[in-house]
């Protein structure tokens, strides 16, 4: 069996307050995707594609970032869409097996990692690391805005913006997803090709690859995973982040 990593890295680094791909913003002094890359070389994973935005400055920008933490791996152009860019990937991957990774997931144990591995080597098509929720999640209708009135504890006018609660979930049959996902290659193929429509734009692009997987009927599994796998978004996340990279120092 043959393993190899597509890592998402043509997002934009604008929630974290950066101005360049969030890939390529530093922890401990080291871009995420290196980080990435090195849990996926860790774990025995050596064929790496990396997506990236398209223009040329990036592609320059990401190739010296990996000449810097002496690591190697394909570039291929992304989309205008995780989904589109995931696919561009793919199309660069000859293994039987492959590991969809987001560069945000820079702190992946290997643990995790070998642990969606073996249940691939198992005989499962689909697999997923995820965690059970530990907060009561509530679905909510669409968002009110409301006059607030005068006076009252604020002590000023304004408006209330709320959301009504129509039911509460139960959070012992929920898990929260996360990367690396891991597929027999001639499956998620097959699935980005189905749900290829989807991936014209954020709004309706799968909010993850095994949810393309699914809409095709196919079962997909979960693995345990892990907190530090934790996705860095915004620059609390990144705080966290380094917080657990320089933990034992």
């Amino acid at each position: 069996m043959s393993f190899a990593a597509v890592i998402a890295g043509a997002g934009s680094g604008t929630r974290l307050g950066a101005n360049m791909p969030k890939a390529l913003v530093r922890l401990g002094g080291v871009p995420l995707l290196v980080h990435a890359i090195r849990g996926m070389n860790a774990a025995g994973i050596d064929d790496v594609v990396v997506t990236i935005p398209a223009d040329v400055e990036a592609r320059a920008a990401f190739t010296d970032a990996l000449a810097e933490g002496e690591v190697a791996a394909r570039l291929v152009v992304g989309g205008s869409t995780r989904q589109g860019s995931v696919a561009n990937g793919l199309a660069a991957v000859t293994s039987d097996y492959v590991l969809i990774h987001d560069a945000a997931r820079a702190l992946t144990p290997v643990s995790v990692i070998s642990r969606v591995c073996r249940a691939l080597e198992a005989g499962h098509d689909a697999v997923v690391p995820a965690l059970a929720v530990t907060d009561t999640i509530k679905e909510v209708g669409p968002r009110q805005v409301q006059a607030a009135g005068s006076g009252g504890v604020s002590g000023a006018d304004g408006v209330v913006d709320v959301e009504p609660v129509v039911a509460t979930l139960d959070r012992a049959k929920l898990r929260a997803m996360q990367t690396p996902q891991g597929f027999r290659t001639e499956l998620v193929r097959r699935a980005h090709r189905a749900g290829w429509e989807r991936g014209a734009n954020e709004a309706s692009a799968a909010p993850d690859d095994a949810a393309l997987v699914e809409a095709m009927g196919e079962p997909v599994v979960l693995v345990e995973g892990s907190p530090e796998a934790m996705k860095v978004t915004t620059a609390w996340d990144l705080a966290v982040a380094h917080m657990l990279l320089t933990r034992d120092e």
